[in-house]
């Protein structure tokens, strides 16, 4: 009678977990099946979606959009610079060529060229210690000047004569006032680190007949030797 019993309860259990399988099987065929059948017309949607010839057309504008802009944006905050101003030149890259016979320096002292003249950063870098002095290339009337957080932080303008113009960026202070004469020996500023700048420099442009000459081809055409930094 035990046996009875044991066997009954052994073969009841057995025929509970086959059902239990059967019907958890049977749960997840139907499932899959529910969740083919949800995302089959999905598929077809994206599919003819994609192979339409307009969303092909409009996804190659935004990706050749993206190329194009990618091209134009400037490469250095320097020629951000240039936009500011545009109406104080004309940018090109010839060599320059001295039209005065009148004597010209070096605004600094002592310096390393960091960066060099390009279309898009037309001028030179020329890396010094904060708050050296800086003296104009040579004798002239300050015309402008501009303290500011942004671009050439504070600049400052000088004319020359002769069509000639000289910019001194990124001072930490101005000594001198529009209007002002300087020669040789007046200090413009004390270089800094103002404006779009990552470190104490002096950011030098000069301009002849209204266009953008290499500060450094000016120099060694006067000096008659390669300028090089001095420190």
């Amino acid at each position: 009678m035990r046996n009875l019993k044991r066997n009954l309860k052994r073969n009841l259990k057995k025929n509970i977990k086959n059902t239990q399988e059967q019907i958890f099987q049977l749960s997840s065929v139907a499932i899959v099946k529910i969740f083919k059948s949800a995302i089959k017309p999905l598929s077809r949607l994206s599919v003819r979606v994609f192979e339409s010839g307009s969303i092909r057309q409009i996804v190659g504008l935004i990706v050749i959009t993206a190329v194009l802009a990618l091209a134009i944006i400037p490469t250095s905050l320097a020629s951000a610079q240039t936009a500011i101003y545009q109406n104080f030149a004309t940018v090109q890259t010839p060599d320059a060529q001295i039209e005065t016979e009148r004597s010209l320096q070096l605004p600094v002292t002592s310096f390393t060229i960091t960066q060099g003249f390009s279309f898009f950063h037309p001028g030179i870098d020329l890396a010094a210690v904060k708050g050296s002095p800086v003296y104009p290339i040579m004798d002239g009337v300050v015309i402008e000047i501009e303290q500011g957080r942004f671009g050439y932080g504070n600049y400052v303008i000088i004319d020359h004569g002769s069509g000639l113009k000289s910019l001194y960026a990124h001072f930490a202070k101005i000594e001198v006032k529009t209007g002002e004469k300087v020669d040789k020996d007046s200090i413009v500023g004390l270089v800094g680190s103002t404006g779009w700048s990552t470190g104490p420099h002096l950011h030098l442009q000069i301009l002849e007949q209204n266009k953008w000459i290499n500060p450094r081809t000016f120099f060694e055409s006067y000096f008659g030797k390669r300028l090089a930094s001095t420190r």
